[in-house]
């Protein structure tokens, strides 16, 4: 397995968005799975016309004596494009109770799976969180943030966070302005692991909205699928799984978590 998160700091970057286009982009020859893991709460199954069970709550009332892979995948869900997703509970309340009892054997089943490719939205991390023990087990976790200054400082300094309790950790760019990658490198002093380009057109589009053209050729989908190329098993192009023209996923980083 390849188990990848996703986080941010501070703000909305578009942690949400992110996840769902990497996953939606990455190598179908490759089995992966979408798991929507934010302790603040999950917004997947609202925004894209899902139930709210079967998903991470259900998962976790029956995983107390361990998952396998079977078991996880009867409880995800299918988007538009094919995509499967676990999707958390829509409440934080919620999210902090079932991440309690399920991060752990989640965590076990990470590093034992071998045939499927994970990637987890865990939103906006608040220390003690329960999703720092599945993401100590990552292969790359990637806090996002915009190159503000507001931003970039509490993104740093997560970073350092993780990096200092050994997870293997990335900074992601999600957009270049006011500052690009080689700047926000030098002045902090952190790894820049990529940039999503922000392109609210394919955004849109994405989303179910009017335009955007060929999405798979839009700069969003093409620097996200760059990303899925450098972190997964081989090029995220002609084997990437198709966008549904309405909402198999939603790539914008101002509505995103």
């Amino acid at each position: 397995m390849s188990l990848f998160c996703l986080c941010s700091a501070h703000g909305s970057p578009g942690v949400t968005t992110t996840a769902l286009a990497l996953a939606a982009v990455w190598p179908e020859r490759r089995r992966c799975l979408l798991v929507e893991a934010d302790p603040f709460g999950g917004v997947i199954a609202a925004r894209l016309g899902l139930n709210d069970t079967p998903g991470l709550a259900s998962l976790a009332s029956v995983a107390r004596r361990g998952l396998d892979t079977e078991l996880v995948w009867r409880h995800a869900q299918e988007l538009p494009g094919g995509l499967p997703v676990l999707v958390g509970p829509p409440s934080a309340e919620q999210a902090h109770a079932v991440l309690r009892d399920l991060a752990s054997v989640f965590a076990g089943w990470c590093v034992s799976e071998r045939d499927v490719d994970v990637i987890v939205d865990c939103g906006r991390i608040a220390p003690g969180s329960p999703i720092l023990e599945v993401m100590v087990q990552a292969e790359k976790v990637l806090v996002l943030t915009r190159p503000s200054a507001d931003q970039l400082r509490p993104a740093a300094h997560q970073l350092r966070t993780l990096d200092a309790s050994g997870t293997r950790v990335g900074l992601l760019l999600v957009g270049d302005t006011p500052y690009g990658p080689a700047e926000v490198a030098s002045a902090l002093g952190v790894d820049v692991a990529g940039m999503v380009a922000f392109d609210a057109r394919a955004s849109e589009a994405l989303a179910g909205g009017a335009g955007g053209g060929d999405l798979r050729r839009s700069l969003l989908v093409r620097s996200v699928a760059s990303l899925a190329e450098s972190l997964g098993p081989g090029p995220a192009d002609s084997t990437a799984q198709e966008f549904e023209p309405v909402s198999a996923v939603e790539v914008s980083g101002e509505v995103a978590t």
